[in-house]
């Protein structure tokens, strides 16, 4: 890390230049086969040994009796107490129902099977980490199979570790697939020689109601190769999450999707100051040729304003808008946490500025069936000409989630009532 002044900028302005690289305690990606597949070869010999340990006392491997469904055996104390009758049995679908509702949560998960850091969420948060009863699924198998199901049906995911997220490629296809919305939380993290805590406030505010961005460092652990300077982990670590949306294979075989259901991601960047060098190039690449179009609605919170485009949008925000399908909806807005010593601080959310991605071409039928949300049902009857305009039920805030039908304009991408219409857009609403 350097202070310094640069040229034009007043002589008391404090400005931080930091190097984008690496973090060592990251698991790295390319790594991921290979660690699942020696822990199928560890299970596999587990397997044997047991097997043979249990030859070796003449027991079958597989009873022919099924002790899931033999009477629980009661103590001599409890017998003399109670009459000995068996328990009741419960119809299988009140037992689903009671799962179920064991198995929903009201909020979203946090980093799922999967040890929470604390610096990475808020106090309510980490209060509320055991809001369902997770140990149903280890009661027997067939509440594991059905509990499963119901935990990736009924419930949103928020991962804050790419580890976490690479964690799900254990879990078979039909669960994944389950999976329409989840939120990346990228908290980046900053290494300098001593810990502490740095002032990285830069010309433009990291929120409205933050003075000073005051991040905690990290000590950086020897053996590193840049061991001078601050040094941070941000982009480098949002690469980490979108290589984690990618099933672990070998480098000849197409690599599948790892969530091949998901229709709406949001992407939460904490801690990403002004200074970072551009990261587009940590995942540009990425995104270009393997993981593609891969989301109907994409929503950025937290990136740096930096190079603001035309748009609107920054330069890495507009590589992650290659992930939203033709047609899709992408949004920007401020950050929502920011770092403190005990966690994270939610922050007060803004409106969020949309557009609509390559949607400049009108559709070929344009008197087709409108297509009615499952939610949100039929969209309004627009003022405009057929294929002019196209509808999304989405939110426009961040502090009102309630999502409403919301109309954009093709050819600019822009909510149309924000768009400025000249005397040759005119003619095209209907009079």
């Amino acid at each position: 890390m350097s202070n310094h002044n640069h040229l034009g900028m007043p002589p008391a302005f404090r400005h931080v230049c930091m190097m984008e690289g690496p973090d060592p305690t990251a698991s790295l990606a390319s790594r991921r086969y290979d660690a699942l597949e020696k822990e199928n070869r560890n299970n596999l010999d587990e397997i044997k040994r047991l097997k043979a340990l249990l030859a070796a006392h003449k027991i079958p491997c597989e009873p022919s009796v099924n002790f899931a469904l033999q009477p629980r055996r009661r103590s001599a104390r409890r017998s003399m107490q109670l009459p000995n009758r068996p328990l009741p049995q419960l119809p299988t679908e009140i037992q689903l129902r009671i799962l179920g509702h064991s198995l929903t949560s009201p909020d979203p998960i946090i980093d799922p099977f999967y040890k929470i850091r604390r610096d990475n969420v808020t106090k309510e948060e980490w209060s509320r980490t055991k809001q369902i009863n997770i140990h149903f699924l280890a009661t027997c198998k067939a509440f594991r199979v059905e509990g499963l199901q119901l935990l990736f049906t009924n419930n949103s995911f928020i991962f804050t570790q790419a580890a976490s997220l690479e964690n799900l490629a254990k879990l078979p296809h039909h669960l994944r697939t389950t999976v329409k919305q989840v939120t990346l939380r990228v908290v980046g993290r900053y290494y300098d020689e001593a810990a502490g805590r740095r002032d990285l406030t830069g010309n433009v505010d990291y929120h409205s109601s933050i003075d000073k961005l005051m991040i905690p460092i990290i000590a950086r652990p020897p053996g590193m190769i840049k061991d001078k300077g601050i040094q941070a982990y941000c982009w480098e670590q949002l690469a980490d999450f979108l290589k984690a949306l990618l099933m672990p294979t070998p480098a000849s075989v197409f690599r599948q999707k790892l969530l091949p259901g998901l229709d709406t991601m949001r992407i939460d960047l904490v801690n990403f100051c002004d200074h970072l060098p551009y990261g587009g190039y940590q995942f540009s690449a990425l995104i270009r040729w393997q993981l593609g179009k891969l989301v109907d609605e994409l929503l950025i919170t937290g990136a740096p304003e930096g190079d603001i485009t035309d748009e609107g949008f920054t330069n890495e925000e507009r590589v992650l808008h290659q992930l939203v399908r033709d047609e899709g909806l992408i949004g920007s807005a401020v950050p929502l946490f920011v770092s403190t010593p005990s966690g994270l601080r939610p922050l007060k959310g803004h409106g969020i500025a949309q557009r609509v991605v390559r949607a400049d071409m009108e559709p070929k039928f344009k008197s087709a069936k409108t297509l009615i949300h499952p939610k949100g049902g039929e969209p309004p009857k627009s003022m405009y000409k057929p294929g002019r305009t196209v509808w999304k039920w989405t939110s426009d805030s961040l502090t009102n989630p309630e999502k409403k039908w919301i109309e954009f304009d093709r050819r600019s991408g822009m909510p149309a009532e924000d768009v400025c219409y000249d005397s040759d857009m005119w003619s095209d609403i209907e009079n």
